[in-house]
């Protein structure tokens, strides 16, 4: 299990790390050639940022399982309105793909909750970067946040791969990837789900899936309102 979580980490991070490596080169042969025009430049320095973004969340991502592990994660509490970071998140997402429809159902009025904001955009991104993810053909997915009595439900829904019911009891592993998952086509720690059900339930929250395979599958999360 060590060996092969350490391979898998050296493989997401050696990812982000050649590409920023490439495109830093693609820059200075275009710079020594006179080509530094905006057009040309354009491409390569929003791929360098992206991707380094993305080795950072890796980072931030690895240092929190130690933090949570070792009983050192603390979380900044203050009341805020989750329908601002539910916002937020998808629209970041919904630049970084081409395939996938986000579609957004929120409420007009507030959705406040008391925890750490931080966090709970982590457990956000989380959720729907899976359904980006596991969704490699593309498709529609829906995110729809609504206050449920004295708490406030949160549904992510993909039409992607599904997850196999023998895998459902397991998905928030540490470490754990479900057995459909095409290994060498869709990368992954197995790390996301574990801080996402973490995260939910130092929020005195909880979080569930339901999936069909060849369907798609529904992450909720609630999470009780602030008072």
């Amino acid at each position: 299990m060590r060996d092969s979580f350490l391979n898998a980490t050296a493989h997401e991070l050696r990812t982000p790390v050649t590409s920023v490596f490439g495109y830093a080169q693609i820059l200075q042969r275009r710079f020594e050639r006179g080509e530094f025009t905006p057009e040309r430049v354009q491409k390569p320095i929003r791929a360098i940022v992206e991707q380094a973004q993305r080795l950072d969340r890796l980072t931030t991502m690895l240092l929190d399982v130690i933090r949570v592990e070792h009983g050192k994660l603390v979380l900044e509490r203050a009341p805020f309105d989750l329908r601002r970071s539910i916002k937020r998140v998808v629209q970041e997402l919904q630049l970084l793909t081409e395939q996938h429809t986000i579609v957004l159902n929120l409420p007009e009025s507030s959705l406040t909750v008391e925890g750490d904001e931080l966090r709970m955009e982590q457990v956000l991104y989380n959720l729907v970067q899976n359904a980006i993810k596991y969704s490699p053909m593309g498709g529609t997915i829906t995110v729809t946040a609504q206050h449920e009595g004295q708490q406030i439900a949160i549904t992510v829904t993909d039409e992607g791969v599904g997850i196999p019911v023998d895998d459902l009891p397991h998905v928030f592993d540490r470490f754990y990837r479900a057995t459909n998952v095409p290994q060498t086509t869709i990368s992954g720690l197995g790390l996301g789900l574990y801080l996402v059900k973490e995260f939910v339930e130092m929020h005195g929250g909880m979080v569930d899936v339901q999936s069909t395979v060849g369907q798609g599958t529904t992450f909720r999360v609630t999470l009780p309102q602030a008072s």
